[in-house]
């Protein structure tokens, strides 16, 4: 017997919202529990039994599963049928394919955002990594804000250099989508919509900003980002993943009755608009 699943996450990761995607796509029920950076770590030894920073981490059939990938390909193997890979073995390779891409450009991505957000718009940093913080957990991390953001910087690589390395990067990955496009078509393989397309939609939104993303569509964030942004607003990568979001990325929320666990507010359970 299934049972309601739980995920772990963080609001502004794009590994986070690609799995609530994936799952909110397939029409699963399931619990998110956002968790808060950095005093989040001793929830992951909890959960995972090791201490690595990654989020998201599923809860389900007394199974946990970290990385976003493999908890796609365990969703595929656990909740078959699974529409959002396909059966056809070239197609779900080339699926799968993209999705690596992709999830290899998502860093890159945090990268020029973080390069950006934390030189000129430190607060705003600070009040997204709080913004689901209990009261003590979110002071605490106020307090502990400026040497946290350093050790990120250094975790992250930020330097001149690497941003622009990261910048080719992300250019490579909206090549890819538009060559998509260019060929009239609206989703990346086979014709129907799949984890390629969720992925690829989720790793750029921190640049994109789509209306249906619950942090990158803040006013603030997109006037902070968008000096950053502006060369790419004409690209058609661009208009692709905010109609991804557009067509794709409307939700139902219901109210949860998941109690807190410590550094975490537990969010609304979430199934798919009809």
């Amino acid at each position: 017997m299934t049972t309601e699943m739980k995920l772990y996450t963080f609001a502004a990761s794009t590994s986070s919202e690609k799995i609530r995607w994936v799952l909110d796509a397939a029409g699963l029920r399931y619990h998110e529990i956002r968790l808060t950076p950095f005093l989040h770590l001793p929830q992951n030894l909890k959960l995972s039994g090791g201490f690595t920073p990654s989020v998201p981490i599923l809860e389900a059939d007394g199974e946990t599963v970290q990385d976003s990938t493999e908890i796609i390909e365990w969703l595929e193997t656990h909740r078959a049928p699974f529409a959002l890979i396909p059966t056809d073995p070239e197609q779900r390779a080339a699926v799968m394919h993209l999705e690596a891409r992709f999830d290899h450009a998502g860093p890159h991505v945090v990268r020029a955002m973080y390069a950006t957000l934390l030189e000129q718009r430190p607060e705003l940093v600070r009040e997204i990594w709080t913004q689901d913080a209990g009261r003590w957990t979110g002071r605490a991390l106020r307090l502990g804000f400026r040497p946290l953001s350093y050790v990120f910087r250094q975790g992250m690589g930020l330097s001149p250099v690497a941003a622009t390395y990261s910048q080719r990067l992300i250019e490579r990955a909206m090549n890819e989508i538009e060559r998509a496009a260019s060929k009239q078509q609206r989703y990346l393989v086979g014709g129907r919509f799949s984890v390629a397309d969720i992925t690829a939609a989720a790793r750029l939104a921190p640049l994109v900003c789509p209306d249906e993303h619950p942090v990158f569509s803040r006013e603030d964030y997109r006037d902070a980002i968008a000096p950053m942004v502006s060369k790419w607003q004409g690209r058609p990568a661009f208009d692709w993943v905010r109609g991804i979001y557009r067509r794709h990325r409307r939700v139902h929320l219901i109210r949860s009755a998941m109690p807190p666990v410590a550094g975490a507010k537990p969010r609304r359970a979430r199934s798919k608009t009809p």
